[in-house]
């Protein structure tokens, strides 16, 4: 079976539990998935594009380094979904729980509908100390506490080949963003900056 790692905003192979996990049960195809209309919201920013898009050609070569190559699909999720499910049949799908915006969440109840539709699994691993679906923030710091002392995932040495991906476009970004996003003070995306 393929497993899909949907990286959002988790853009590393270092560290990165689900990538970890997804490579040791099987063949992966990495996976980042440019919503038009993530960036149309209101907190959506060109200096913000400027950090994912450097982050996302550093985990491009990251990944090519391990033998395979980002997948980029610019599309919304549910028809991504549907573009992978019609070419490769069943995946399981692998992903850091998102902790973002109303939009995110909604997006994130439509894609748990999406997989439970067509009885797929989708894995979604804790990445920070937020803590979800608790009835009661009883006993939070002890589930914190654990989770922050949990080992660091590692990155997977090699990803055998499963599909070829040409080089990510020298002027990819969302419709109604600049490339030139006029901050020249602003945090630089990738691993090796931060």
């Amino acid at each position: 079976m393929l497993h899909v790692v949907w990286f959002k905003r988790d853009l590393r192979v270092h560290d990165h539990a689900p990538l970890s996990a997804a490579a040791a049960a099987g063949p992966v195809l990495p996976l980042y998935v440019l919503e038009p209309q993530l960036w149309q919201q209101p907190d959506a920013a060109d200096r913000h594009w400027a950090f994912v898009r450097e982050s996302l050609i550093e985990l491009d070569g990251a990944l090519r380094q391990r033998g395979q190559p980002l997948c980029l699909v610019v599309d919304e999720m549910l028809p991504a979904l549907q573009q992978l499910y019609t070419r490769y049949g069943a995946f399981r799908l692998w992903s850091h729980e998102e902790t973002g915006n109303l939009w995110t969440y909604a997006r994130d109840r439509a894609v748990g509908q999406w997989m439970r539709d067509h009885g797929l699994t989708w894995t979604e691993l804790p990445q920070n100390g937020v803590v979800r679906r608790l009835r009661s923030r009883d006993g939070w710091a002890l589930r914190w506490e654990a989770r922050m002392a949990e080992p660091r995932a590692r990155a997977p040495a090699a990803l055998p080949p499963v599909v070829e991906a040409g080089a990510l476009p020298a002027d990819l970004r969302p419709p109604g963003l600049s490339l030139d996003e006029g901050c020249p003070h602003r945090q630089i995306g990738g691993r090796r900056a931060g």
